[in-house]
């Protein structure tokens, strides 16, 4: 990805709040410790790239990339090589330990 991508920044995306008092680089790293926790279970990771796209990183080593929160879930997916379900009760008890 060229430099440029990275300064244009991410689409606004359904799930953004509305009027947020965080700078939007603090939202986005905001934004990714919360995937990472509910990716946890999976053992999954999830880094930010120039601040446009979301770069997800497997147990194995396979990666993907992802140019918003829309295509998180199925990079995900395509990583595990199986569906996965956001009310698994893994995320919900490891989310629950968290609280």
């Amino acid at each position: 990805m060229c430099g440029l991508c990275g300064l244009i920044g991410e689409d606004a995306h359904w799930s953004d709040p509305i009027d947020s008092s965080l700078p939007g680089r603090r939202e986005r790293l905001r934004r990714i410790a919360a995937i990472n926790q509910v990716l946890t279970p999976f053992r999954l990771k999830v880094s930010d790239v120039q601040g446009a796209s979301y770069l997800l990183q497997g147990p194995t080593g396979k990666q993907g990339i992802a140019s918003g929160l829309e295509q998180l879930w199925q990079v995900a997916e395509d990583i595990l090589s199986r569906p996965l379900d956001p009310l698994d009760p893994r995320i919900l008890e490891h989310l629950e330990a968290r609280a």
